[in-house]
Formats: structure tokens, C-alpha cells, sequence
């Protein structure tokens, strides 16, 4: 064969390999493609699914209604809160308080009913609002904000409490609710109560207006991810339970008791699990993902 046609038909052959190689680089790169896409659609599947189940466990139809009647966790507040009172309510367990967000009402102890209803009335003559900040006993985080509406009716007895001894009631309206960790608060010490941390307060401890507008200006600003809504289906199963035992015994009522008490007047800033009377379901998770981590840090994203 001439020189020449062996040196054609080498080239030949180097251009046959490059082409080969081309071809399995091409299919090579088509497959990592579609491997990518497939990941992506996994992935959006994986939260799509995910929101779906965020949603239902959300989803309730007395919930749906409060949340259409009310603006939770509002983006646009005035956080200066000019002449507010403020005020810390401990609570022993969430059943009360998603008694006190369903039926738009609070109950504290005899002196805590006195001391709120002089605030509210000295601040209702200042047209200032009274701030009620809720924690659970033993939870390691506040679980939203209300304002006080109302003053004492002390002929008005509700129901809706485990123990018929707690008198009077008045009504709130809820703003903010959010779990937001006891670290993100802690700093906060309050000079009319032993220079204390503001999650170290007792049932009806008066915030002081500066440091009641710091605990403001963070539940505000604060991205949560956990809050009593994940399990208000929950405690609606419960309040059910509760009239269907009750219903033999007692007449229907409007309001539903619980099954636990809130803590009249316990200070805490540390977990107390025998403190806690009934079942919380996500409580714990929710301590979990807490930690001690700094604000945002537990991936929620709605203010």
C-alpha cells in the first residue's frame, strides 16, 4: 500500500476514535442530564410532598377560620408600641393555650386578674394597648403574643379550664404566633424583678416598656418554623375526647374544659417535664430543633 493511503487510512482511523469518543462524552453528559432532572424532580416531589404535609398538619377547619378572621404574625406592626404594657403569662400546657386562641380568652390567677385588670384599665385610659407575652412551663420558648381587649369580668366564668376555681375571664386578641427559643430572649433582664431574665418571669410579671419593646421587636422578627398550629388538630381530637367523657355527666357547653392547668405564678427557664400534665405532642421536637441555635437558625421562614 502507497505511503500516503496508510497515512490516509491512519487518519481515518484517529478520526473514527475522536468520533467514538465524541459520541460516548455526548452520551456520557445526556445521562448525567437526565440523572440531574431526575434528582431536581425527586427533589421538588420530596417538597411538594412536604408542603402538602406542612399544610394538612396546619389545616383545620376551626384554624382555617381564625386565620382568615385574624392576622397572625402580621408583617407590617408597629413595634414601638408607644405607652404599651406589658405584660409575661405562663401557661402549664398547650391545651390552654389553644383554648385562649379558639375561644379569645384568658383566665389567671385571683391576684393575676387583679393586677392585669388595674393595668388594662390604667392603659385603657391612656388609649395604650396591654401586650401579654405566653410561654408553656417547661417548653424553652415563647409561643406568641396577645393583646388584652378586655377588662376583668369577674361574674363570667368559662368552662373552657381544667378547675372551675379560676374566676373571671377577659378577652385577648392574639398577634403573633410563633415558638420562639428562650436563647433568643434570655439577655433580656428585668430591673423590677431582681435584674432576671425576662424567661425566668413568674404568672402576671410586669414587663418594663424598654425591655417589653425588645421582646417585641424579636417576636416580630423572628423566622419560625414550629408553632401550636402544627398541632391544633391535635388538641381539637383532645377537646372532643374531653366533651364525649364529659357528655353523660355534665350539659353541653359552648366552652370545652382541658384536661391540664396553667401554671399560676412558677417561674422557669429550664425543662420541667413533670410539670407538664398533658401530652404535647411536637413540644419536644420543637425543643430539638431549638437547641440553642441563634435567630433563624431552625430554617423557618414566615415572620
Amino acid at each position: 500500500m502507497p505511503p500516503q493511503s496508510q497515512h490516509q487510512q491512519h487518519q481515518q482511523q484517529q478520526q473514527h476514535h475522536q468520533q467514538q469518543q465524541q459520541q460516548q462524552q455526548q452520551q456520557q453528559h445526556q445521562q448525567q442530564q437526565q440523572q440531574q432532572q431526575q434528582q431536581q424532580q425527586q427533589q421538588q416531589q420530596q417538597q411538594q410532598q412536604q408542603q402538602q404535609q406542612l399544610a394538612q398538619s396546619q389545616s383545620h377547619p376551626v384554624l382555617d377560620e381564625l386565620k382568615v378572621k385574624n392576622d397572625y404574625n402580621p408583617v407590617e406592626f408597629d413595634q414601638t408600641a408607644p405607652g404599651a404594657r406589658f405584660f409575661v403569662i405562663k401557661s402549664y400546657s398547650e391545651d390552654d393555650i389553644h383554648r385562649s386562641i379558639k375561644y379569645e380568652i384568658w383566665c389567671s390567677t385571683e391576684h393575676g386578674n387583679k393586677r392585669l385588670d388595674q393595668a388594662y384599665r390604667e392603659a385603657s385610659r391612656e388609649g395604650a394597648p396591654l401586650y401579654l407575652f405566653f410561654s408553656v412551663n417547661g417548653s424553652g420558648h415563647f409561643c406568641g403574643m396577645a393583646q388584652m381587649v378586655s377588662p376583668v369580668d369577674y361574674q363570667c366564668n368559662s368552662s373552657v379550664w381544667s378547675q372551675d376555681k379560676w374566676k373571671g375571664q377577659f378577652r385577648v386578641r392574639w398577634i403573633y404566633v410563633k415558638d420562639v427559643p428562650n436563647v433568643q430572649l434570655r439577655h433580656i433582664k428585668l430591673e423590677n424583678n431582681e435584674n432576671k431574665p425576662v424567661t425566668n418571669s413568674r404568672d402576671a410579671q410586669e414587663v418594663p416598656h424598654v425591655k417589653g419593646v425588645t421582646v417585641l421587636r424579636i417576636l416580630h422578627t423572628y423566622r419560625h418554623s414550629t408553632s401550636i398550629f402544627d398541632d391544633f388538630g391535635h388538641y381539637e381530637r383532645r377537646q372532643a375526647e374531653e366533651d364525649q367523657r364529659k357528655a353523660p355527666s355534665s350539659a353541653i357547653q359552648h366552652h370545652h374544659p382541658s384536661t391540664n392547668h396553667r401554671n399560676r405564678g412558677h417561674a422557669t427557664d429550664l425543662p420541667r417535664d413533670h410539670h407538664q400534665h398533658g401530652h404535647q405532642p411536637h413540644l419536644h421536637q420543637r425543643k430539638e430543633r431549638d437547641g440553642t441555635r441563634g435567630r433563624g437558625g431552625r430554617g423557618g421562614s414566615r415572620q
